[in-house]
């Protein structure tokens, strides 16, 4: 109940920030684009069919985007053509060109794939784009003053650079201010989804420039092909990235139908460990490392005798020395498998101990990887409290309450357990993660 109030809490605490994000954002926007002169860099006759052919071409790039699920990222593939539509046909242009295409496809897009988005999303997307194109334009206006104009190549560029930046960091921002994160761990992931893009952006809004100035605009949808090579091969990165955790999820299953006792185990321990990773300083996706090792952290049970494991009496020590195998055989299973082999360390170790009593290595504390004893003290933790449903209680011992059981974290604290993680994982306890 006090999980389910505090997550509430944080949605509508969201939300609320989102609103006002939205509004400042909106008002950011149309200031920039009032008080940016964009009529002295425009043309004195539009060129209807460049900008037609611009805006069929980026419409055709932004709905063929790349879904990075485990991420939670979509990346598109307009910017060349906004750059394009910027240089050739004007600023004001390329603002309203992008605008139209992030609503359209924040609010069509998601129909395809059986999802919805919220207006105050569609919104804040829509922003973020107008305001990442007045920046832009700006940069691009004081290159084509600077340079005395007739250099649309170098224009371009300006545009994307200022584009792309200013973009990266209003994203960050937004996500570091809805999901509690530092700002660096968003901006570190969108720094390195923009210079794995950005490169192609630069060569196929050059491309699309040239076709519209020195040759034709009606050439301009050949530089779909370079887009669409691009997308492939983050869409293949992706698929990687997706059967590697399709392997831990096979993994994990295997356990859960050998040990029914596990299943909630597992999930409340991965949940708690990322929240400590993240605590402790971790970057965004080594946290999420942490997770997929705390997952697996049992996964050498599967070797266990069913007998010994589902015992409903304390284990004698021939059995305990049975049961203290599992995370050897662990480190076993796992270590054939190359996306999991970082993992490989972590779980042979969460049972090591800062005092050097632990097993199977007696590790002295130093030597005992961080994310060990992560796991060690959610493990102990939820072996402690249990779940809330039936079955998830140790059939042996009955539970104990969480402030008990941090009690004892502490008194253990230097000896079986290490002082710094357990002080991170109360902080996670109190603001409602494991409880």
């Amino acid at each position: 109940m006090r999980q389910a109030a505090t997550i509430k809490q944080r949605q509508a605490n969201r939300l609320a920030v989102a609103h006002r994000l939205l509004i400042l954002l909106t008002g950011t926007a149309l200031l920039g684009i009032v008080a940016m002169r964009f009529r002295a860099s425009m043309p004195d006759q539009l060129p209807i069919a460049a900008a037609l052919i611009l805006f069929a071409t980026s419409l055709a790039a932004e709905s063929v985007p790349v879904e990075l699920s485990r991420r939670g990222l979509r990346l598109t593939f307009t910017l060349p053509f906004v750059a394009a539509m910027a240089v050739i046909v004007g600023p004001i242009y390329a603002v309203a060109l992008d605008t139209i295409n992030t609503v359209l496809m924040a609010t069509l897009y998601p129909r395809f794939v059986g999802k919805s988005n919220s207006p105050v999303w569609v919104g804040l997307n829509a922003a973020i784009s107008a305001n990442s194109c007045v920046i832009g334009s700006a940069v691009l206006v004081a290159t084509r003053n600077l340079s005395g104009g007739g250099v649309p190549e170098i224009e371009a560029l300006a545009f994307m650079l200022g584009y792309g930046a200013s973009n990266l960091l209003l994203i960050s921002h937004l996500e570091s201010v809805l999901s509690d994160r530092p700002p660096s761990e968003s901006l570190t992931r969108s720094l390195r989804l923009g210079a794995l893009s950005f490169g192609l952006y630069a060569l196929t809004g050059l491309l699309v420039v040239e076709l519209c100035v020195k040759a034709s605009p009606f050439l301009v949808p050949l530089a779909l092909i370079p887009v669409l090579s691009l997308r492939r091969a983050i869409r293949i990165q992706t698929e990687i990235y997706d059967h590697y955790y399709e392997t831990i999820a096979a993994l994990s299953q295997m356990l859960r139908h050998a040990h029914p006792y596990t299943h909630g185990h597992l999930e409340r321990v991965a949940i708690a460990a990322e929240e400590v990773a993240r605590r402790l300083g971790m970057s965004a996706p080594h946290a999420r490392l942490v997770r997929e090792a705390a997952v697996l952290h049992d996964i050498g049970k599967i070797a266990v005798s069913e007998d010994v494991l589902d015992k409903p009496a304390k284990l004698d020590p021939v059995e305990m020395e049975h049961v203290r195998c599992h995370s050897e055989w662990g480190a076993e299973i796992l270590e054939p498998v190359k996306p999991l082999q970082a993992l490989v360390p972590w779980i042979r170790h969460h049972h090591e101990r800062p005092d050097g009593a632990g097993y199977p290595d007696r590790l002295p504390d130093e030597k005992i990887p961080v994310e060990s004893k992560i796991i060690a003290v959610v493990d102990a933790f939820d072996a402690m409290t249990g779940g809330p449903g039936p079955g998830q209680q140790r059939t042996y011992r009955a539970p104990r309450t969480v402030q008990d059981a941090l009690a004892e974290l502490e008194r253990c604290s230097g000896t079986q357990f290490d002082p710094q993680v357990v002080k991170a994982f109360r902080e996670v306890v109190e603001e409602g993660y494991a409880v």
